[in-house]
């Protein structure tokens, strides 16, 4: 039986330091390494990741394909994503696992600084053993790698991967967007091109295409033949978009504890409804309401809610 989504993933080890004072909202690599770095809470993370265990908490059959280090973060990680009943295919190698060291200010904005470790180095080879589950599942998702120190060897898998992919789902994150698309525009072009579904912000594509993010969604569409672009809009829901219609969906009313991980939340919802048969309007419904659940708690996967929480009084 084939999966429902299958994630191509950079796991990685949450770090989060909460502060008295307002945040900018940032993303950006770390060369020095961040385990020794004052935390408040750890957590299970990355954008893919996230994504995974929302899935699956809604009842999808998933799997989730990455790496780890051989640290004691691999150990963490490996306990949190059995803990969230996970069906995970990441091999160790020598060196150290990912850490997203997060601080979260009064605002309840969040920067994050990555330090990627083993995540940037996974090959077509590594995922061998993984690749009938990867071309036999309904649908593939996968965000952003670091590529920190030129490594591209993540991301020139992830081009295979939407090549062999029966449906190809790209949320490609600030540092896609902004960054790795000025190194490797023809490696991000390639993905784009394979990509039936595709969840960014409004920064992020105003950033990727230089216009304004409904300029941009139309442009994005008519390039690459995007079948359905998501553009959420944080407070004021979403807008999404396919070469027929457009629709605005505001957000649900909720009260903010923490913003990470809202977008991945979003995906949730929003590849739920796609895999369950719903128009693109109902899509962006159950996105936003994902979202809703999940900035209510700390963390990205702590307020994720069971498939009973979604669809009650949809």
């Amino acid at each position: 039986m084939s999966l429902d989504v299958v994630g191509f993933a950079a796991i990685n080890e949450d770090r989060i330091k909460y502060i008295n004072a307002p945040v900018e909202e940032h993303e950006t690599f770390s060369p020095e390494p961040l385990h020794n770095l004052p935390y408040d809470e750890r957590f299970l993370g990355g954008s893919v990741v996230n994504t995974i265990v929302g899935l699956t908490r809604l009842g999808l059959r998933t799997a989730l394909v990455g790496k780890l280090g051989n640290d004691e973060s691999a150990k963490f990680l490996e306990n949190e994503l059995t803990k969230n009943n996970i069906n995970f295919h990441a091999p160790k190698a020598k060196g150290g696992s990912s850490i997203a060291y997060i601080t979260v200010g009064s605002n309840k904005q969040r920067s994050i600084k990555i330090n990627p470790g083993v995540n940037d180095t996974m090959t077509w080879d590594d995922i061998a053993p993984f690749q009938d589950l990867i071309k036999n599942a309904k649908l593939i998702h996968t965000a952003s790698f670091a590529c920190a120190f030129n490594r591209y060897d993540s991301l020139q898998t992830q081009v295979k991967i939407a090549h062999e992919a029966k449906k190809f789902s790209f949320a490609p994150g600030t540092l896609y967007c902004a960054d790795i698309y000025k190194k490797q525009p023809n490696l991000i072009d390639d993905l784009l091109w394979n990509t039936d579904i595709l969840i960014l912000n409004k920064k992020e594509a105003e950033c990727l295409t230089e216009l304004g993010y409904m300029d941009a969604a139309q442009k994005l569409i008519e390039k690459y033949g995007i079948q359905n672009i998501a553009i959420t809009l944080g407070t004021e829901g979403c807008v999404i978009f396919n070469e027929k219609e457009m629709r605005r969906i505001p957000a649900y009313k909720a009260e903010p504890v923490d913003l990470t991980g809202a977008g991945d939340a979003f995906a949730t919802g929003f590849l739920y409804g796609y895999l369950k048969g719903k128009s693109l309007e109902e899509c962006g419904k159950l996105g936003n309401k994902v979202a809703a659940y999940c900035i209510q708690k700390k963390g990205a996967i702590e307020g994720l809610p069971t498939e009973a929480q979604l669809l009650h009084n949809t």
